[in-house]
């Protein structure tokens, strides 16, 4: 257990080992941030996936006897938060439940109609003694039955799954581990799961303006007490739609046409002087190309044409960046076949689903691009990159 303001202890876990979470690859393992509020009255706000149910009682036991809790807050319904309650409440046999509208009917769809528990509706807050818990409900931030408990007396802001990141560390705080690595993966946890969710998060804004927040402490990673300004600036950016100067290519190949395409590309993009990131789909996961998606002005996609279509991994992406919708991208499609195409066609087609504005492209190629296929593939990458430079 850490004390991270007096009387408050995060007594989560980490899993150092989880490498896969809703289908994005965590390299660096995640945490299941609980929170202890020792006061007049004692809260645990939220609880941990199932497996880790004895180290977080593990924690607890060491500040306080789990019977003598009184409330159990969940922020959350997924079972990374939740999956310890039902366990919890039989050792806590007097704990209240409290959880948002939609949280008491997910909680009772999970764990049965007999759990009892209080919706927010009847309790708005509840005071421990000296100290308030303020709840508010945040929908679609990213279930509809999420919601943030706010302690007024600390500034403390427990907002869930909003503004984590999946890192597992030994450390528990922002000003302890590398500031790269933090904001990478804040960055990737963002447009991995909240991205396609932005006004939601802008309506979450809104519910929370004028709160003094100097500590927020959300369910996965690190704990901002140093920089809580820094996450916040960086969710308004990214809500907004705020891109940089530079392009994302992916693609795939079969026999390396598709490959001499997308580096032609990349060398008309560096030419003009915008910074580039390429991505071959059968070594990088989707999530991963995403990370660097959310702030990329441009999107350009690459496919040799499989059976009048997609080549399977370029499919499995677009399908991917389909649910999330970035905002405020340009896009073009790029592309090799044999004896009949069809890629770039239905490529371009799912770019128009996720919301990219398309700019057509001539960039086509039967079989091997010539020098001169790859002289018009350089000048479109200096077209996209003007065009980047432009906005």
């Amino acid at each position: 257990m850490i004390e991270i303001k007096d009387g408050i202890y995060w007594v989560g876990a980490v899993d150092w080992n989880i490498r896969n979470f809703h289908g994005y690859i965590t390299h660096r393992g995640t945490t299941y941030n609980a929170y202890l509020i020792m006061d007049e009255k004692v809260a645990l706000i939220d609880t941990v996936k199932a497996p880790f149910y004895s180290e977080m009682m593990q924690r607890i036991e060491e500040i306080v006897n789990p019977e003598d809790i009184d409330y159990l807050i969940s922020n959350h319904t997924e079972p990374d938060h939740s999956g310890s309650i039902t366990k919890f409440l039989k050792v806590a046999e007097n704990a209240e439940l409290i959880a948002s509208e939609m949280g008491k009917r997910g909680l009772k769809s999970y764990y049965g109609e007999d759990l009892g528990c209080t919706s927010i509706k009847d309790k708005p807050s509840i005071s421990l003694g000296s100290r308030t818990l303020q709840f508010v409900a945040v929908p679609m931030v990213h279930w509809p039955d999420s919601m943030v408990t706010y302690i007024p007396e600390e500034k403390l802001l427990i907002p869930n799954d909003a503004f984590g990141q999946h890192l597992a560390t030994s450390e528990r705080f922002d000003d302890e581990v590398d500031q790269a690595i933090l904001m990478h993966e804040a960055k990737t946890y963002y447009a991995n799961i909240v991205m396609p969710l932005w006004m939601s998060v802008s309506r979450a804004f809104k519910s929370l303006e004028g709160l003094e927040i100097d500590m927020i402490a959300p369910s996965h990673g690190v704990i901002w007490r140093s920089r809580p300004n820094m996450i916040l600036e960086a969710y308004q950016r990214w809500v907004e739609g705020v891109s940089k100067s530079r392009a994302v290519i992916v693609y795939d190949t079969m026999w390396g046409s598709t490959e001499m395409v997308a580096k032609a590309l990349v060398k008309g993009i560096t030419r003009e002087g915008v910074k580039v990131q390429l991505y071959r789909l059968n070594v990088t996961h989707n999530s991963d190309v995403i990370a660097d998606v959310l702030e990329a002005r441009a999107v350009l996609v690459g496919s040799p044409t499989l059976n009048n279509g997609l080549f399977p991994t370029v499919a499995s992406f677009l399908t991917y960046m389909k649910g999330l919708r970035p905002k405020n991208k340009i896009g073009a499609v790029f592309g090799s076949y044999g004896w009949g195409g069809g890629a770039k066609r239905a490529a371009e087609a799912e770019l128009k689903i996720a919301g990219i504005e398309l700019v057509e492209s001539n960039l086509d190629f039967n079989y091997r691009p010539t020098e001169e296929d790859l002289k018009r593939a350089e000048d479109f990458g200096r077209e996209i990159a003007k065009k980047i430079i432009s906005e």
